[in-house]
C-alpha cells in the first residue's frame, strides 16, 4: 500500500492547532497516527509558529506558548522535513505560497492540502493536486482500505 504524501498549508495547520471537531479534528488525528506522510519545510515550520503567536490568534484561541511549542514538536515529529534547496517563484498568485509549492515538489508530495483561493485556483502543479481538506481526508481514508 502506498502512503499518500502531503504539505498542509499554515491555515489548515492553524485550524488543527486549535480543533476540537469537525474536520481539522479528523487530521489531527490522522497527523498523529501517521496516516500519511507529512511533508513540511524549516520555512513552512517557522511561519507556523509565528501565526501561532500572531494577536488576533492569541486572543481568540488562548494558546499558551508551551502549547504552541508541543503543537509545533508535534508537527516536527510527525513530518518527513526536506533540506530547503527547491525554491519556485511566480507560482501562485501569493508569493508568500510559492514556499509550500517548493517544499512539495523537493518532498514529492501527492497533495498540498489549502484552504487559501491562490492556491486552491491552480489546482494541480506539476503531478501535484491542491485540495482542500476534507478531500484529502477522504484520500487518505480511501488508501487505509484498500
Amino acid at each position: 500500500m502506498l502512503i499518500l504524501k502531503a504539505v498542509i498549508d499554515t491555515s489548515v495547520m492553524v485550524s488543527v492547532a486549535f480543533a476540537k471537531k469537525g474536520v481539522a479534528k479528523k487530521l489531527k488525528n490522522l497527523i498523529a497516527d501517521d496516516a500519511f506522510t507529512m511533508v513540511t519545510s524549516k520555512a513552512i515550520i517557522k511561519e507556523l509558529h509565528e501565526v501561532l503567536h500572531y494577536p488576533h490568534i492569541v486572543q481568540r484561541f488562548r494558546p499558551s506558548n508551551e502549547y504552541i511549542d508541543e503543537f509545533v514538536g508535534m508537527i516536527i515529529e510527525h513530518s518527513e522535513i526536506t533540506k530547503g534547496a527547491y525554491t519556485v517563484k511566480g507560482i501562485a498568485e501569493d508569493p508568500d505560497d510559492d514556499m509550500f509549492i517548493a517544499c512539495a515538489l523537493e518532498g514529492k508530495a501527492d497533495y498540498i492540502v489549502s484552504r487559501d483561493p491562490h492556491l486552491r485556483n491552480i489546482k494541480h502543479f506539476q503531478k501535484i493536486q491542491i485540495i482542500d481538506a476534507s478531500t484529502f481526508i477522504g484520500k487518505v481514508k480511501g488508501k487505509k482500505t484498500r
